[in-house]
């Protein structure tokens, strides 16, 4: 069965810490570094004041350069050489989940959801939140589940609605998913779709 906890790690959202960007690699001669930003505003990651390297790493301080095909060209206090600041890609810059601390209880943020639980109507697991995605239309939960569905596979990106996501519970870990209406729903369109194509076969 799939784990939540170290898809949560590989997402960069490690227990009470949250990666709010990379270093990507050095950058000239200096120990400049390129930075990818991960905040919803990229320049909110300099906005910061306790931006660590690594979850529960040493505290950074980080200085704007100037803005990068890919994020930004940053400097580090700590970083003097080009070989220094190579040594540092791929590092993720963290900062405590408090920050983000929501003003209401039953508030969260959508990083909260990768690694829950994803249970249907019945209370049965179905699965593990492994990211949260928006591909342009809307949030989608993406889901692994622990059984591959015949013509859907192991993977379902679910909409991020009440009419499909009705409970969401941080605290106990889960959420709650119409699993069966989104299958019925899917299944629906695959066998249109099927139809749809044997129907342009059966005319050329």
């Amino acid at each position: 069965m799939a784990n939540g906890s170290s898809e949560r790690r590989q997402r960069g959202v490690e227990d009470g810490w949250i990666c709010v960007g990379a270093l990507a690699g050095a950058h000239g001669v200096r120990g400049d570094v390129r930075l990818r930003s991960f905040t919803d505003d990229p320049e909110a990651i300099f906005a910061f004041t306790s931006l660590h390297k690594g979850a529960n790493g040493p505290v950074i301080k980080l200085k704007r350069l100037r803005e990068d095909k890919e994020g930004f060209i940053a400097r580090l206090d700590s970083v003097k050489n080009r070989e220094d600041a190579q040594a540092l890609k791929g590092t993720g810059l963290y900062v405590a989940r408090d920050v983000f601390a929501a003003e209401d209880e039953d508030e969260f943020y959508l990083a909260d959801l990768i690694g829950l639980d994803a249970k249907d109507e019945s209370g049965a697991r179905v699965g593990f939140v492994r990211a949260v995605e928006n591909f342009g239309a809307e949030d989608l939960v993406e889901v692994v589940l622990d059984k591959a569905l015949p013509g859907l596979g192991r993977f379902a990106f679910i909409p991020f609605r009440k009419a499909f996501v009705p409970v969401v519970d941080i605290k106990g870990g889960s959420l709650t998913i119409a699993f069966d209406h989104w299958v019925s729903i899917h299944v629906s369109e695959r066998d249109e779709d099927d139809a749809s194509g044997a129907s342009d076969e059966a005319a050329t």
